[in-house]
């Protein structure tokens, strides 16, 4: 494992900078909390944040320290993509417990607008921080998506009879396990609209993934643009999907990295620790409004996994999977799904009841 770079060539965040700065809160995980820093122009830190958002961790968690987690960025994730696949992101050194002090006030200003089991929670007397990559919009016309990725590739505990993949398997599950607990008049097996990560490799290929991908990501998309910026923008999403490089080298990534799948694996088994976190990754994607920018997509959230406080839930989620019949589609009652697999298995059978139907309506 080749070094990080050393701690002492981080950047410093002392207070007599910050008190010059406003910390606007962006977003929050179980694990992290991310400010913008709003920074004079003439400012002489502006140009550390420039481009970049504040990331801090939260106290009481079990995640790695900030150190660990860039040298493992570093040396274990960086080598495997191209610079621009990633979301770039360097260690910046909190040198005095006051800037702790004005995030948390930040917190508390907006608690009640917080997600419920995110309330109380603050930012730990951490030596470190970390300036992350902003792949937000940098015009109001932009348009910025992001989406999960997961498993691009079936798990190998999957049985060998298995018509879900394994995330659709794991939506099923999660949609029969919020179905039971609801009242009768309340339930529906359709889940909601989830993208099957087959779909994501097979768009320059297959026109019924392509539009399952585009609809999906459009979901995501607020809108509120110019009609004919809308339509150049997604004509250049769908370029990328069909073209981009980085998804199929993610998949690879995952393949090299779990020949045993979840109920197989060792706890201490580098590989498989580096192919749980290459499938809990974020694909960030700006498309700017002016088309002579070109098209950015980035992957994030490529953090070391706590492997021993996770390898038992894994394995427990995959038993489910398996022994429930959510990757062969036999829950009762059975849940719908939009997985490729199961579309592929069931065409032929399809086909022939279309032609029966048409056979019919002419007679």
């Amino acid at each position: 494992m080749s070094p990080a770079a050393p701690l002492s060539d981080a950047p410093v965040l002392p207070l007599s900078a910050a008190s010059h700065c406003d910390f606007i809160f962006i977003g929050e995980g179980a694990s992290n909390v991310v400010f913008e820093v709003d920074v004079q122009p003439n400012d002489e830190n502006s140009s550390i944040f420039r481009g970049h958002l504040l990331r801090v961790q939260k106290g009481g968690t079990k995640a790695h320290s900030y150190g660990e987690l860039q040298e493992y960025w570093e040396a274990v994730v960086k080598p495997l993509f191209e610079p621009a696949d990633l979301i770039q992101h360097r260690l910046i050194k909190i040198e005095d417990g006051a800037v702790i002090s004005r995030l948390n006030a930040v917190l508390a200003q907006i608690e009640d607008a917080r997600r419920l089991d995110f309330r109380g929670s603050r930012v730990a007397m951490a030596a470190y921080g970390m300036l992350v990559e902003d792949m937000r919009e940098r015009h109001p016309d932009d348009l910025t998506l992001e989406f999960k990725p997961k498993w691009l590739a079936q798990s190998p505990n999957a049985p060998a009879s298995a018509t879900r993949c394994r995330n659709c398997a794991r939506e099923a599950l999660k949609h029969h396990t919020k179905l039971n607990g609801c009242h009768q008049t309340q339930r529906t097996t359709r889940p909601r609209r989830i993208l099957c990560p087959f779909d994501i490799l097979t768009c320059a290929s297959c026109p019924d993934a392509l539009s399952n991908v585009v609809a999906h990501l459009s979901s995501l998309d607020p809108l509120g643009r110019p009609q004919t910026t809308i339509a150049a923008q997604y004509n250049r999403l769908i370029q990328w999907l069909q073209t981009n490089t980085m998804l199929p080298r993610l998949r690879a990534a995952q393949l090299a990295n779990d020949h045993t799948g979840p109920l197989r694996a060792d706890a201490h088994d580098p590989d498989f620790q580096l192919a749980m976190t290459l499938r809990d990754c974020t694909c960030f994607v700006r498309i700017p409004a002016d088309p002579a920018l070109r098209v950015e997509a980035k992957l994030g959230d490529l953090d070391k996994k706590n492997w021993a406080a996770k390898l038992g839930y894994w394995q427990a989620i995959e038993r489910r999977l398996i022994e429930g019949g959510y990757y062969e589609g036999r829950e009762v009652p059975r849940v719908e799904t939009d997985c490729q697999l199961e579309r592929r298995l069931l065409l032929p059978e399809d086909a022939t009841e279309e032609r029966g139907n048409s056979a019919a309506t002419a007679d």
